[in-house]
């Protein structure tokens, strides 16, 4: 049987140190290195989430201006496929959950349908008269009423689209949760 000398005791032990060392260091580089990819993903999240209300408010005191004028001045609201439109979808689609993705895909319908009332409206008058200087109260024309509602619903479905992002990028839990 052998024994257990000093020098064995000793090489023993900075083996064992050396080792639970190198675990340590390894086990805190991959936990440091989750955590910064963890911080850089929110980061993206939260200006994606930031960029996703900006636009939305642009578009919604746009199509207010273009409710209240009947024109539709911007290249970006007639062409709700564009750039922006593109970018503000793979957004929500990388970094939003289900819950924003359904809500970002009703505020785009509801915002395409406003468009079509409005060029309906404007193509109307466009063909069989002239276009008013100024739109006309609700109720006088059929057209701008479904303008108008089009523009309500579309108002309502961007609410809840800030909603869902504000829920998402806060992290809300549902009133139930809450303590009273």
């Amino acid at each position: 049987m052998t024994r257990l000398t000093p020098a064995i005791a000793a090489l023993s032990g900075a083996g064992i140190g050396s080792v639970a060392t190198i675990l340590g260091v390894w086990l805190s580089q991959g936990l440091s290195g989750r955590r910064e990819r963890g911080h850089r993903t929110w980061d993206r999240r939260a200006a994606a989430y930031e960029d996703i209300l900006i636009s939305m408010a642009r578009l919604r005191g746009e199509r207010k201006e273009a409710t209240s004028t009947g024109e539709l001045r911007l290249a970006r609201l007639a062409n709700p496929d564009s750039e922006e439109g593109a970018r503000l979808s793979a957004q929500v689609n990388l970094y939003g959950g289900p819950e924003l993705r359904k809500a970002q895909q009703a505020s785009f319908t509801a915002l395409q349908k406003w468009l079509m009332a409005l060029m309906a409206w404007r193509s109307y008058h466009d063909t069989y008269g002239s276009l008013p200087d100024s739109p006309p109260q609700k109720g006088a024309d059929a057209l701008w009423d479904a303008v108008l509602e089009a523009g309500a619903e579309a108002d309502k479905f961007d609410l809840a689209l800030t909603a869902a992002v504000r829920k998402e990028a806060l992290g809300e839990r549902p009133k139930r949760f809450l303590r009273n």
